[in-house]
């Protein structure tokens, strides 16, 4: 009956896209409505991969879902610098049937940012919230152990190929994976990779529209070694759901290393050193009485791709003290960056340790000038 109940009400969402497709041919959309009509309209499917052995309990069934998308091409400045024509950013809102009444549904919204590769090939990343209906409760829900939390992060790869039918419209299909998490801040925390296909629609009329964007004019003097700190504050959670959650602290430093105005990506080297609270418990036991013992130091190597005022970093990291007992020490450090005003920045970003989502964080980025 559930699964009965998730068909008739994929209907009214099926209605709609029809409706929605029939009346942008039949009229012409007016500027009223060239704000809020989507540009795309997308059906997935596929399933949640059992990542871990826990998982095969909960995968029971296929995953599918559907999104609609705003979005724009990006010209100028930092999209046509360095012959990156062709780079589209938009917003993904839709939902997810996980596969099983202990996943449940997963709403989201997601940035995305497409990038061309070559032809009609692109690649689609995309960072933004996910909340699950079916989240971990002792009581309610002791099955559902994929997820500790309602809200959760959302991160997408997809590799992806686009035609065109003239008078018609544009037709994209992509596959990949997109993750749900919340990051250790809450426990359970398996997470969810959604791993399958989409199938996305643009109608002709929405094309015709001005959808692109132009971009300030590119930074090119920003190249060669830079160096920049940031300050981060984070908690996790460790042992069983409901526990106390552990704050952490890191300051690190980073040298940048852009060898020519033109590339949109650097090089990235990094020392790190925190002050983790949560090796109380899974440091060593001198950690427990011992604040000395609970501070972290880390040297990390990998590269940063820079997009405007936004960049993303990724770097392998290896923990050179007081390691995590239950994590080990190598890991990978993601992030992503806003600057917001000279000199200044923000960041998001955690560190994986094999294949954990684990130490979400949020820093302030100073980058002085004139260092080098």
């Amino acid at each position: 009956m559930y699964h009965g109940l998730n068909q008739i009400l994929l209907l009214p969402l099926l209605a709609f896209l029809c409706s929605q497709g029939n009346s942008v041919h039949c009229q012409k959309l007016t500027e009223s409505t060239h704000y809020w009509v989507p540009s795309e309209y997308r059906f997935s499917g596929g399933y949640a991969l059992p990542h871990r052995d826990e998982m095969h309990a909960l995968v029971t069934g296929h995953a599918w879902g559907g999104a609609f998308i705003w979005g724009k091409e990006r010209k100028g400045g930092y999209a046509s610098h360095g012959n990156r024509k062709g780079i589209w950013q938009g917003l993904e809102v839709g939902t997810t049937w996980a596969g099983s009444e202990d996943l449940g549904w997963i709403g989201h919204a997601i940035w995305l940012n497409r990038l061309p590769l070559f032809g009609k090939t692109f690649s689609e990343i995309g960072l933004g919230l996910g909340w699950a209906s079916s989240p971990f409760d002792a009581l309610q829900a002791p099955r559902s152990f994929a997820l500790g939390s309602h809200a959760n992060a959302a991160i997408r790869f997809h590799l992806g190929f686009q035609w065109r039918v003239p008078n018609f419209g544009a037709f994209q299909i992509s596959g990949g994976l997109t993750h749900f998490s919340n990051g250790s801040v809450v426990l359970p925390n398996l997470g969810i990779n959604v791993i399958g296909v989409q199938c996305s629609f643009s109608p002709a009329a929405i094309q015709k529209e001005q959808r692109t964007k132009q971009l300030d004019a590119a930074d090119t003097t920003r190249f060669g070694l830079s160096f920049e700190t940031t300050l981060r504050i984070g908690i996790r959670d460790i042992g069983l759901p409901g526990g106390v959650l552990h704050p952490s602290s890191t300051s690190m430093s980073s040298f940048h290393y852009r060898h020519r105005p033109e590339h949109n990506w650097s090089w990235s080297a990094a020392l790190d050193v925190g002050y983790n609270q949560s090796l109380r418990v899974n440091g060593t036991p001198e950690a427990s009485f011992n604040p000395a013992m609970r501070i972290q130091t880390a040297i990390l190597l990998g590269a940063r791709c820079h997009f405007g005022r936004t960049s993303v970093t990724v770097m392998q990291g290896w923990m050179m003290t007081q390691k995590d007992n239950e994590l080990g020490t190598r890991h990978l450090h993601t992030s992503i960056q806003q600057a917001i005003a000279s000199g200044w920045g923000v960041e998001l970003g955690l560190r994986s340790f094999r294949l954990r989502a684990d130490c979400p964080f949020l820093g302030l980025v100073w980058t002085p000038r004139g260092v080098f």
